[in-house]
């Protein structure tokens, strides 16, 4: 009886020792958030910053309104401080299902909730005393997936809020937390799920880097034998043959009369780009022979050279460029020029006011290239002479 007694009572406080662990209340251990990050614009101190935060929820974790609405804070350390007004366009939050409107922002000491009623819109409570931010699903709010990422953007220096730096220099931190299926998210926040992120505050975070151009540019004259102005380069001193010129054989830059083109080729980095300008030695009085200087082939605008007619200039036939661009100017624009074709339209030169001939249109120019032919002609009563000479003068200037 005895031993039947003390197994009576072995049995009771079994009995009893089971029922207590059935009764007593389970602990639940909380999953930390993961992969959490701040992208900051500036780490400099002093300095108002965007953040983009993003953080991924725990297993089976899921973003939602179902028995109670889910919530996320995001907590600044004092060091950091608030300013402005915060509106609805300072932020922005994203999960699974895409990004959600932030319906409305409410602000205050210790404020940690806000009001969204419309279907998957989010609002945004602003805690200016201890620089919490929380974040607070509609009422009607479709469930994210378990497990997945969100993110919050603040706007903190070009928005209407304003989120400023430390003001020395330090490592920081940044908590950030969600309070899942907690009946007091906004009243009491509880974070069931948390992690911290480092946060490096420093004295600049800006590397000035600094460069010199200089001003450039590149002129060069060449002549060429061929119909048209190539790359290869020809040695100074220039000069163009005209040959022996009568009333029925005007002469002019080509091929067939074998007379060489100028060429001309132009690089500047000038913002105002490049003018190129020509004058010539003799003026009006065009090609003068040395030996009688009374004797002269005249030049003159707009007037073609042709058969038993006296005069003498140049006109442009071709101008291109890589980059930028290379045009006729002045009288020189949209003239009738035709590589080794007499009765082109020439234009008069003068020894005293240098005429436009190309510009850049006021910007840089690349590979700037022109070809220009000279024209000559005479009547019968060109005086006969061997020594008919004129010296052209090109010119470019930049404007810089």
């Amino acid at each position: 009886m005895k031993i039947k007694g003390f197994l009576s009572q072995v049995v009771s406080a079994i009995s009893i020792l089971s029922l207590v662990s059935l009764l007593a209340p389970q602990l639940s251990i909380a999953a930390a958030l993961t992969s959490s990050k701040d992208t900051s614009t500036r780490l400099q101190i002093s300095t108002t910053a965007n953040h983009t935060i993003t953080t991924t929820m725990p297993t089976a974790i899921t973003f939602d309104v179902s028995g109670t609405q889910d919530g996320f804070q995001f907590d600044f350390p004092a060091t950091f401080t608030l300013g402005g007004t915060w509106a609805t366009g300072d932020f922005t939050f994203t999960d699974s299902n895409g990004a959600h409107t932030v319906e409305a922002v409410a602000q205050g000491a210790g404020t940690i909730t806000c009001t969204s009623t419309t279907a998957e819109n989010v609002c945004v409570a602003v805690d200016t005393t201890n620089n919490i931010f929380t974040v607070k699903p509609s009422t009607s709010y479709t469930a994210s997936s378990a497990a997945s990422a969100v993110t919050f953007t603040i706007q903190g220096t070009t928005g209407d809020g304003t989120l400023t730096n430390p003001s020395s220099v330090a490592a920081t931190t940044i908590d950030f937390s969600m309070c899942d299926e907690q009946a007091g998210c906004f009243t009491t926040f509880v974070a069931t799920h948390s992690s911290q992120i480092a946060y490096g505050i420093i004295d600049d975070d800006t590397v000035a880097v600094t460069a010199t151009v200089n001003a450039t540019i590149t002129f060069d004259l060449d002549t060429a034998a061929a119909n048209t102005c190539s790359t290869t380069e020809s040695a100074a001193p220039y000069s163009v043959a005209l040959g022996t010129i009568t009333n029925t054989d005007t002469r002019v830059s080509g091929t067939t009369d074998g007379v060489n083109l100028l060429c001309l080729d132009l690089d500047t980095n000038a913002g105002g780009g490049a003018v190129v300008t020509v004058s010539n030695a003799n003026g009006s009085s065009g090609l003068v022979s040395t030996s009688v200087p009374a004797d002269d082939i005249d030049t003159a605008d707009n007037t073609a050279a042709s058969d038993n007619v006296e005069n003498y200039g140049l006109c442009i036939i071709t101008t291109s460029a890589t980059t930028g661009t290379l045009d006729d100017e002045g009288g020189y624009d949209g003239d009738s020029c035709t590589v080794d074709t007499e009765g082109n339209t020439v234009q008069a030169m003068s020894a005293v006011t240098p005429e436009n001939m190309f510009d850049t249109n006021g910007a840089p120019i690349a590979g700037g290239r022109g070809s220009i032919a000279v024209n000559a002609s005479i009547t019968i009563a060109q005086p006969s002479h061997a020594d008919y000479t004129d010296a052209i003068t090109f010119i470019a200037t930049g404007t810089f």
